[in-house]
């Protein structure tokens, strides 16, 4: 695919309307070949055909052409919900396929999808629906990617206004909505700002899906780079040894395994929830705010009666995004375990335990294997390899070798 020059002579007479970059609203001077889509660079085209276009283009011209005839009333009603339908569709398909690259970390290529998903939506539901909100968000978390803070800010507000009109809103619009402030906060290093908003962020996560759910982990694991920035590095292993705790649970009910030592499991949870206990009253002190309940909410009482009565068949459905998004969690802990206590240590075991727990879910066996066997390395040579520890993670690499077997054949 390529772009061409812009045929101004081609144009019907008298029309004025302006055409503009697909991604900065700059004045076009280019034109994709098949698609009607128009550009302002060679780069913005193929920033755009890499990141999106590539899998929309056939839709989008179908959803920007005029209708041949006006035809009657009811044929107009049914074109019009056809191609409503066709939108949802591709709006659906940018918003996923941004999220995909913003996982990888590929910020540049996830901004065409968001913005093509925020102009399908306003198509969609209008320019003051709340259904604009999750583009704004990740427009706000590309940008943050980018490095474009003031951009983010101004998308993060947008949507912040947006769920102020909008008080129905779930709680897990405002658990992205926070985890972003937070995001932006980290970068403008605005310490106690950025805590308290990972803090909201672990309570509407809570209150949506469980503070022991896979959806709320994430929301953990960004409070802890917070702490881990700023050297709290025993803070920060508290809050990654939940993470953890929430990924080990979640893939032991989902694989044919042993299950963990209660020893170890009693170990982690103490030191955990010590350091943990710390934190909420340093973060009282900071913010004022009573940080116990936004962090624990929806562990005990609480739950009754909530949303929350599903959450255990919810954890069952995770999405290839949220999958990527744990490999990319796992591997972070993974490193920093490493160069905190060393790659032959039992807490970079279980971290490389788990990473390959979450590849053998996958069905990427071979990740599986390798990080499988890292892991009985590093037990084997810190507890022994009589240990339960030991043992598990190598039934666990079997299995690795036992599924990866027929492939190779």
């Amino acid at each position: 695919m390529s772009a061409i020059p812009v045929n101004l002579l081609a144009r019907p007479k008298g029309e004025t309307i302006r055409l503009e970059c697909e991604l900065c609203g700059r004045p076009a001077s280019l034109q994709c070949k098949d698609v009607p889509t128009y550009y302002c660079t060679p780069e913005h085209f193929e920033q755009d055909w890499r990141g999106i276009l590539h899998l929309i283009g056939q839709d989008l011209t179908l959803l920007r052409s005029k209708p041949k005839m006006i035809g009657s009333e009811e044929e107009r009603q049914k074109r019009e919900k056809e191609l409503r339908a066709i939108r949802k569709e591709v709006l659906d398909l940018c918003t996923e396929t941004a999220q995909k690259f913003l996982v990888q970390g590929n910020y540049q290529l996830a901004v065409p999808g968001a913005l093509h998903s925020l102009k399908l939506a306003i198509a969609t539901y209008g320019s003051e629906a709340l259904e604009l909100v999750p583009s704004y968000l990740l427009l706000a978390e590309a940008n943050l990617g980018l490095r474009r803070l003031k951009v983010a800010e101004e998308f993060l507000s947008l949507a912040n206004w947006s769920l102020v009109k909008h008080p129905e809103a779930g709680p897990a619009l405002m658990s992205n909505l926070q985890r972003n402030f937070g995001r932006l906060y980290a970068a403008q290093q605005r310490y106690n700002e950025s805590l308290e908003a990972f803090a909201s962020d672990i309570y509407y996560s809570a209150c949506e899906f469980g503070p022991q759910s896979v959806r709320t982990a994430p929301s953990y694991f960004h409070m802890a780079r917070v702490f881990q920035s700023h050297q709290q590095l025993d803070r920060a292993h508290a809050l990654y040894n939940k993470v953890l705790q929430i990924y080990n649970k979640w893939l032991n009910k989902a694989l044919p395994a042993p299950a963990p030592s209660p020893t170890q499991e009693d170990h982690t949870q103490g030191a955990a929830a010590a350091v943990e206990r710390d934190i909420v009253e340093e973060l009282e002190r900071e913010t004022g705010d009573d940080v116990e309940k936004i962090m624990l909410r929806g562990k005990g009482e609480e739950d009754r009666g909530e949303r929350g009565a599903e959450r255990p068949e919810s954890d069952a459905l995770v999405s290839e995004v949220e999958m990527e998004e744990a490999a990319e969690i796992l591997r972070h802990i993974s490193e920093h375990r490493g160069k905190r206590f060393g790659d032959m240590t039992a807490p970079t075991a279980e971290a490389r335990c788990t990473l390959g727990l979450l590849f053998l879910h996958a069905g990427d066996y071979k990740a599986a294997r390798e990080q499988l066997n890292r892991a009985v390395d590093g037990f084997s040579e810190a507890v022994g390899d009589a240990n339960r520890q030991t043992l598990n993670a190598m039934r666990y690499f079997r299995l690795a070798e036992q599924r990866l077997l027929p492939a190779t054949l």
